[in-house]
């Protein structure tokens, strides 16, 4: 691949999302986890079934398919000024019974937290 940050859907969310399809049932992408990555910036591999060193999960706040490319669904979290302390370098979504269903790289970010005295609100788009 030539692009240095993306994402790609793991072996295992191609069986169930093929799985989903045949059936006619939705799959359930209900959370996003952000990773450090063990300090670097990862390259994402189909075989994964977890991040190198997941830093925080919670709900995906929005899920819609892409308006312009209406073959891929983007997933958006927002992690709240509270969290944070760590680099941001590697990202994944998970079903409802916690299937690594898709897995990406991440720009090197650093996510503070208040007690840092610098915070923020980021929006994590995958």
């Amino acid at each position: 691949m030539n692009q240095t940050y993306y994402t790609v859907l793991t072996q295992k969310g191609v069986a169930l999302l093929d799985n989903a399809i045949s059936l006619g049932i939705p799959l359930k992408i209900t959370q996003m986890a952000v990773g450090d990555g063990n300090g670097n910036i990862t390259k994402p591999d189909a075989t994964q079934t977890k991040l190198v060193n997941e830093v925080r999960r919670a709900a995906i706040d929005t899920l819609f398919v892409d308006n312009e490319n209406p073959c891929q669904i983007i997933a958006e979290q927002v992690i709240p000024e509270t969290d944070g302390g760590w680099f941001i370098h590697e990202i994944g979504l998970f079903d409802d019974e916690n299937n690594l269903i898709a897995v990406g790289n991440y720009p090197a970010t650093y996510k503070p937290n208040c007690l840092e005295d610098s915070s923020r609100t980021q929006v994590i788009r995958m």
